[in-house]
């Protein structure tokens, strides 16, 4: 790292906001099953809290979401409650507050990817410039499950919400890199030689948690890149969440 980067990371403070539900259609209660030493949230916050300044859930108001907040007052994490489905609305509503008004920056996390990769959102956070809106990792550079997204706050909180269709207000950084021209964003290449478009590291199905089962099992703490590299030797796993499919954000 260079002394610029390092420069770069105490100028930019990064708020990680992780969005988090229990009513998933396709597995409920998923971000609470237990996964290693923990559950499925607190694994993602664990690691997000390597890369970030401050960590907040997101969550919403129902009823079903108790549970996520009962699990932040347990274990001292903020933790933020709005609409279900506006999950624009949400961030806004956080980013909006008192307490984050010197954040500049945040990265986006869902509760759903428990072996995100530090390695990767630290190299994120180190390409963070004052003239981009949005950073990313480019398709076909990082396994599914491994990546955040890392967001001007200023550019993000003049975004009309008025002007957002109802897949922009749950996926709240797609009206960013959709909109052609009128923001800066920036998609890098991953500074590691690790991809595979076999290896699947989210958590949607049954199927999605044995296989996390399985890593967890192996090293209670493992990362990213150490799944990775156990399943590239041990590819009779990848057979367990191979018919699991990445739900397309626009249903094409």
């Amino acid at each position: 790292m260079t002394m610029l980067h390092i420069r770069d990371r105490n100028k930019y403070k990064l708020l990680s906001i992780i969005q988090a539900r229990v009513s998933s259609q396709r597995l409920p209660g998923k971000v609470l099953l237990k996964l290693g030493d923990s559950n499925v949230i607190g694994q993602v916050i664990k690691r997000a809290k390597m890369f970030s300044d401050q960590v907040v859930i997101c969550t919403s108001k129902n009823k079903t979401d108790d549970q996520i907040e009962e699990f932040c007052l347990k274990n001292n994490i903020e933790c933020f409650r709005g609409s279900l489905n506006n999950v624009f609305s949400r961030f806004m509503n956080i980013l909006d507050k008192k307490q984050y008004k010197n954040f500049d920056w945040f990265a986006r996390l869902t509760a759903d990817n428990p072996l995100v990769s530090v390695q990767l959102s630290s190299h994120l956070r180190d390409n963070i410039r004052s003239d981009l809106d949005y950073l990313a990792y480019s398709n076909n550079q990082i396994v599914i499950g491994s990546g955040i997204e890392i967001v001007n706050k200023k550019s993000f909180m003049n975004i009309k919400e008025t002007d957002l269709d109802d897949i922009e207000k749950e996926h709240v950084t797609l009206n960013l890199y959709e909109t052609k021209g009128l923001y800066k964003c920036k998609f890098i290449k991953s500074p590691l030689n690790n991809f595979s478009s076999k290896i699947r590291l989210t958590l949607d199905y049954k199927e999605d948690y044995e296989l996390l089962e399985i890593l967890f099992n192996y090293k209670k703490d493992i990362t990213n890149e150490e799944a990775i590299e156990f399943l590239s030797k041990r590819k009779d796993l990848l057979e367990i969440n191979k018919a699991c499919l990445q739900k397309k954000v626009r249903g094409k």
